[in-house]
């Protein structure tokens, strides 16, 4: 039985966060032993659900010296250490990029087969390409790298040669289970009359919501049945507020928060936006356009462009454009059912593409088990 440990910052609410429920709950079902630990010692909720026969370990700051940044890291790396040669794992898999620096750096001189998950466009893009030199000696015992586009793994070639690289693209489930997290029901926000543009995701700035809002006032008045909801929480949303206030439509356009039943939003939904200039691989497009849902996508570096062909299966706009570009692209595709009706009915076809059995089918080969 393969003895597999996965670490991760925290399982709040994220893409890298969903991919590594869903790794826990196939491997554990399928009589592996899997141990995950969160690295992430602050405030922090659990979105994202994992089987019961899953070994839960989380990593915890001094208690003499709670504050003190350097020493807990330190305190960390040793305990993630620790751990690692008790549980003495086959593969240790780890994802977001801080944590990878963390798994390479705890497993130093270990026999252990480590692959590190990098999500971010371009990777390890919150390191300095001045240290690379000493990121390629700290990963020389790092045996693969898994991204999710083709993009990434080309830079990776480039940047550090040597290493195994392998393009693995999010899974979807569908129909989506619950996830932790409060339960909004689209009737007690919206009346069954309204039609209505869906957009969700963290409230960032990368998000661009206050260009998908600004966008959505411009068109209010000449699609007068037609709302526009956000769900997620960030810390944009006092700016986002403040907005909505600016332009006098708080009526139209609502921010309730995270839900933890986005199925049924993606049922509700009659359009789906991303409005991001900057993605990895957006989880939440693949859910939308597994529902059935007419999407339209900034055309950004990395993720859209993988799942839309665009006008077949969904819309993808221009990020040079703007705002006008997504003026222009909400216009067109709501003025036309037709065209709404054929790119959804196109776009549900990404569920067998982007299923839990194909993608895990592609870990299972990389890991070789």
């Amino acid at each position: 039985m393969k003895n597999i440990i996965i670490i991760v910052s925290a399982m709040n609410l994220g893409g890298a966060q969903r991919v590594v429920s869903i790794l826990c709950d196939h491997w554990s079902k399928n009589g592996y032993s899997i141990t995950l630990i969160s690295t992430f010692t602050g405030e922090n909720t659990d979105h994202y659900k994992v089987n019961k026969n899953v070994i839960l370990k989380s990593l915890s700051n001094n208690s003499f010296l709670p504050t003190n940044k350097i020493f807990n890291l330190l305190n960390k790396l040793f305990q993630l250490r620790k751990i690692i040669k008790r549980q003495n794992p086959d593969i240790v898999v780890s994802f977001l990029t801080r944590v990878n620096i963390a798994t390479a750096l705890s497993t130093i001189g270990l026999n252990t087969s480590i692959i590190i998950c990098e999500r971010t466009w371009t990777p390890f893009a919150t390191l300095s390409k001045n240290l690379y030199w000493m990121y390629r000696f700290l990963f020389r015992n790092i045996k693969k790298i898994i991204v999710q586009t083709n993009e990434s793994k080309t830079w990776l070639n480039f940047y550090f040669p040597g290493i195994e690289t392998y393009v693995i693209p999010n899974p979807v489930s569908y129909p989506l289970p619950l996830q932790k997290g409060k339960i909004l029901l689209p009737h007690e926000l919206l009346s069954n009359e309204r039609k209505l543009i869906l957009a969700c995701g963290r409230l960032h700035k990368f998000k661009q919501f206050d260009m998908l809002i600004n966008a959505f006032s411009k068109i209010q008045d000449k699609f007068l049945d037609w709302d526009l909801i956000i769900l997620g929480e960030g810390e944009e949303r006092v700016n986002l507020e403040r907005l909505l206030k600016k332009l006098n439509i708080s009526g139209r356009v609502l921010l309730p928060g995270s839900a933890g039943n986005m199925s049924d939003w993606y049922e509700r939904a009659d359009l789906f936006v991303l409005s991001s200039y900057v993605e990895g691989f957006p989880n939440v497009l693949l859910e939308a356009m597994s529902y059935g849902l007419p999407c339209i996508s900034f055309d950004c570096d990395t993720g859209p462009r993988d799942m839309i062909q665009h006008k077949n299966n969904g819309i993808l706009v221009n990020p040079n454009d703007k705002e006008k570009g997504l003026i222009k692209a909400l216009e067109n595709i709501i003025l036309n059912e037709h065209c709404r009706n054929n790119i959804a009915n196109n776009a549900k076809l990404i569920r067998d593409r982007y299923s839990i059995e194909t993608i895990m089918k592609r870990w299972n080969k990389i890991l070789d088990i």
